[in-house]
């Protein structure tokens, strides 16, 4: 019986320590950006990382539920200017991010556009980032772990935003608020 216990509970610590290892993982590959150079990301200038979205991409077909209860499709974003902000609570630079994306923000909305922000995390929809985003983004959609709006736009790594042209092109796109240089520029020739 001694020897039962003692398993049971070898395999409770293996357990416990394989989870925590686990989350150590999931939440070093989330906030991708902040690994060294040469830790495996190759983005097209300089080895940063590359968001999954470039210039001349054209939106994909979503449909997520904001925070506030409205649904958000592509097709309710055509038309107008789009900026959009992928954010996850395990990035140390996501909460940074937030001033810089507020001025962005601002600009599309003078010129007529919409703000949407994602915030994954297992306590998105309660987190102080996503209470902090409902004054910035006209939307902000709280996503699981699995983030299934981030995951339809091809995202790898956070903080990301991409900027889309009326016509459903992406304009500027990176890791960071580096690549938003020019918001407004068009995205037709």
């Amino acid at each position: 019986m001694e020897l039962l216990v003692a398993g049971l509970v070898l395999v409770a610590v293996l357990t416990a320590l394989n989870l925590a290892l686990t989350a150590a993982v999931v939440r070093r590959w989330r906030a991708g950006p902040d690994a060294p150079p040469g830790a495996g990301h190759h983005g097209r200038s300089g080895g940063e990382p590359e968001l999954g979205i470039a210039p001349g991409d054209r939106m994909p077909e979503f449909r997520a539920t904001a925070a506030d209860g409205a649904m958000l499709t592509r097709d309710g974003l055509a038309g107008r200017p789009a900026l959009i902000a992928f954010l996850s609570l395990d990035c140390p630079g996501c909460d940074d991010s937030v001033p810089g994306f507020a001025e962005h923000a601002r600009l599309v909305r003078d010129a007529g556009g919409r703000v949407l922000a994602t915030v994954v995390g297992a306590d998105a929809a309660g987190s102080d980032l996503a209470a902090r985003l409902a004054g910035v983004a006209d939307h902000v959609v709280p996503e699981f772990l699995d983030a299934p709006l981030g995951a339809a736009f091809g995202v790898r790594y956070y903080p990301g935003f991409a900027h889309y042209g009326p016509d459903g092109i992406a304009t500027a796109a990176s890791v960071g608020l580096r690549g938003l240089d020019e918001p407004l520029r068009p995205s037709t020739p």
